[in-house]
């Protein structure tokens, strides 16, 4: 579809579309609702986050987290996704001695059905993934910002659709993998036993580690990745308003490949977004606790993501796969804005005598800034620079972060 008549469709949300297969009048909103609120966030973290559930990594863990969830579902009287198996989807291990087999893991899944019969069928898949590491050595992994922090996302964005007082033309699907940690297969299973054809998903949707900043720099930037696989995306991410503070960096998928839950839906050219903060110190560490999230941080993020999947859910024309993805220079003055930070640090630190990066950090940082500040005056990236680009992104996620 052309992008200018997307936009315009976009533009038009508010207002009915006749007989042209659109939303009508009744899928829109009839009042504003309040934005999606710090304590909200905060309320589930605590919980998801806390002792009691040893890492969401141990089998009582991982139930208590499960049942959190699918209790989360009902008292937003979400339908369960997966038929006679209710909210759960089971996924099958190895063969116990006895010949049974045994369950790894479990999916949890809710649906909220559209409003418009003829777009109903069409699925957006708001997705954050509920494992963590456990306990390890005898330390408690929390995983506040990876991944409580998206899941409470998740589930107050299917709250703020359950409250809307018209509901979206098309099937809202919130979904919990397991196994995230361990290979994607949470996901993989699903997208291999999906409970509707995979050809109804017209986006699919996931976030990781929202409440922190990449290395905790001032960067203030959401990563968005993905928009460039899906038609019209980007346009629909940009065109969300958002408060001062929080600022909306593109990259490409391919700069960092498949680190999340979009692998899957990614491999099956399924349009998708991935939302990420990045990686920062306490990373996979038993020091990712939730008294370290910026809760507000992480309800501008929810709020942008409900307002993404909003737009998609009501917009006439869906995104369509887009095989051949265009790159701008956005992505390159994301990454030359983080070199910069990192430099700027650095230099700070070496002062006082502590330098935080090493000697041949310092070099490939400075050579990150120093090529990307070239692409930008030219106003261009060469077709022979993208690989260059990739391996470079790889580069400073693997030694730097």
């Amino acid at each position: 579809m052309d992008i200018i008549l997307l936009l315009l469709c976009l533009a038009g949300a508010g207002h009915a579309h006749g007989d042209e297969g659109a939303p009508s009048k009744s899928t829109q909103p009839a009042k504003p609702l309040e934005r999606i609120a710090p304590a909200a966030i905060r309320r589930h973290v605590e919980y998801l986050a806390s002792p009691m559930l040893e890492g969401r990594g141990t089998p009582r863990g991982k139930q208590l987290a499960a049942e959190y969830i699918r209790r989360r579902f009902e008292e937003l009287r979400l339908q369960p996704l997966f038929g006679a198996a209710g909210y759960f989807q089971e996924i099958p291990g190895a063969k116990t001695d006895e010949g049974q087999t045994s369950v790894m893991g479990r999916n949890i899944g809710a649906c909220l059905p559209g409003s418009d019969p003829k777009l109903k069928d069409e699925l957006i898949i708001l997705s954050a993934h509920y494992d963590h590491l456990g306990v390890r050595r005898g330390k408690i992994y929390p995983g506040a910002d990876d991944n409580a922090g998206s899941v409470a996302m998740m589930l107050e964005v299917a709250r703020k659709f359950v409250e809307s007082d018209v509901k979206p033309a098309r099937t809202l699907v919130f979904l919990s993998c397991d196994l995230e940690e361990n290979l994607l297969w949470g996901s993989r299973w699903f997208v291999a036993h999906p409970p509707r054809p995979l050809g109804q998903v017209k986006l699919f949707v996931t976030a990781e580690m929202i409440g922190r900043t990449l290395g905790d720099l001032p960067l203030g930037a959401i990563f968005v990745l993905g928009s460039e696989h899906g038609t019209g995306l980007k346009q629909v991410v940009d065109g969300v308003t958002t408060p001062a503070e929080l600022k909306v960096a593109h990259l490409g998928i391919d700069l960092i490949g498949t680190r999340s839950d979009y692998g899957p839906f990614w491999n099956e050219k399924v349009p998708f977004l991935f939302f990420s903060g990045g990686e920062h110190p306490d990373y996979h560490q038993p020091t990712d606790t939730a008294d370290r999230l910026d809760y507000m941080r992480a309800a501008h993020v929810s709020q942008l993501i409900f307002d993404v999947c909003q737009q998609v859910a009501n917009v006439v024309e869906p995104p369509s796969w887009n095989d051949k993805p265009v790159h701008g220079l956005d992505e390159v003055r994301t990454l030359h804005r983080i070199t910069e930070l990192l430099l700027a640090s650095d230099d700070a630190a070496r002062t006082r005598g502590q330098a935080k990066l090493s000697n041949l950090q310092r070099f490939t940082v400075s050579n990150v800034h120093t090529r990307t500040a070239q692409m930008i005056e030219r106003g261009e990236v060469r077709a022979d620079e993208r690989p260059w680009l990739i391996r470079s992104s790889q580069i400073l996620l693997l030694t730097v972060f």
